[in-house]
């Protein structure tokens, strides 16, 4: 069947027009699904005290702006190409300029999301020194705290055994010479 008999039938036209509704239900309901997340996950990390917070009512803009943007060009541009391919009929140039159009700023925001990423990965990857070096000096002082609290527990016990026996020799000393006094004034 050739694009013009496809155009010409009333019941091609029927499901040519249901399958471009449902692709769009389907980019919105998506869309929707994708902003309900971010609600979701920003209102988790607004609970969190020690996570980041967007700093401004902008970021939250762009954000959203952005990625309805991306779902709205990967749909479009997803149902342009299943009729290029499935159906054979060719991409319009009004076609081509919407995708154009959306295109454009969907693969700045792609392409900032992606720096972004690797900064903040970079910015990990370029703590981890400082942090293992942090770690290993926080380990040594606790081992040494340690070897000290141990040394002092046991000059401590040293010292008390000490002082117990310092203390037996000087009751059996008492004792002794008690008891000595004892017998020697009761002849």
């Amino acid at each position: 069947m050739n694009y013009q008999e496809r155009t010409h039938n009333p019941v091609r036209l029927m499901f040519d027009l249901f399958y471009i509704v449902f692709y769009s239900l389907y980019g919105i309901g998506i869309l929707v699904f994708l902003i309900l997340l971010y609600e979701i996950l920003i209102r988790q990390l607004e609970n969190r005290k020690d996570m980041t917070r967007m700093s401004s009512p902008n970021d939250k803009l762009m954000l959203i702006f952005g990625l309805g943007v991306v779902i709205s060009w990967v749909t479009i541009a997803a149902t342009a190409s299943y009729f290029s391919i499935v159906e054979e009929r060719e991409i319009t140039d009004s076609q081509l300029t919407v995708i154009g159009l959306l295109g454009g700023p969907a693969l700045l925001m792609i392409t900032s999301v992606l720096d972004l990423f690797k900064g903040k990965e970079g910015a990990k990857i370029n703590i981890l020194p400082e942090q293992l070096a942090s770690d290993v000096n926080a380990t040594e002082t606790e081992k040494e705290h340690i070897r000290l609290l141990e040394k002092s527990r046991i000059d401590h016990d040293l010292k008390m055994e000490e002082m117990q026996k310092a203390h037996e020799l000087k009751m059996d000393e008492f004792v002794t010479t008690s008891s000595d006094n004892k017998t020697k004034g009761g002849k």
